[in-house]
């Protein structure tokens, strides 16, 4: 497992998260339903990353790191919800935080294609 994320790789572990969400627990919903909302929000913050001039990059820095880490703790409580099958994927996430920013952004395409 290198640090790239695939799509394929992203797209696996989405489809066991999602599927093994017990949607008959409204908490457990909440919980998963909360992590999309906050890999979408790290998404869209990190989508336009690139269009920021320096200045606006060093305002943002604080404010992206916490939509970040706000997506890896979220990603975190869904996997102990999830007991074995959530630590076997999150697991094969990794702590390796780009991967997981990769994540967030592959749910964010998931998600929007879904909602099309």
């Amino acid at each position: 497992m290198g640090t790239v994320l695939t799509y394929e790789e992203a797209k696996e572990i989405y489809e066991t998260i999602s599927s093994h969400v017990d949607r008959t627990d409204e908490d457990i919903v909440g919980l998963y339903n909360d992590m999309i909302a906050r890999a979408v929000r790290y998404a869209n913050i990190r989508a336009g990353w690139n269009s920021f001039s320096r200045e606006q990059k060093m305002e943002q820095d604080l404010s992206r790191s916490m939509a970040h880490d706000a997506f890896i703790m979220s990603t975190n409580i869904v996997a102990r919800t999830q007991g074995s099958i959530g630590a076997e994927w999150r697991d094969r996430l990794s702590d390796d935080r780009k991967r997981i920013g990769d994540f967030a952004c592959y749910i964010a395409l998931f998600e929007g294609m879904q909602a099309r």
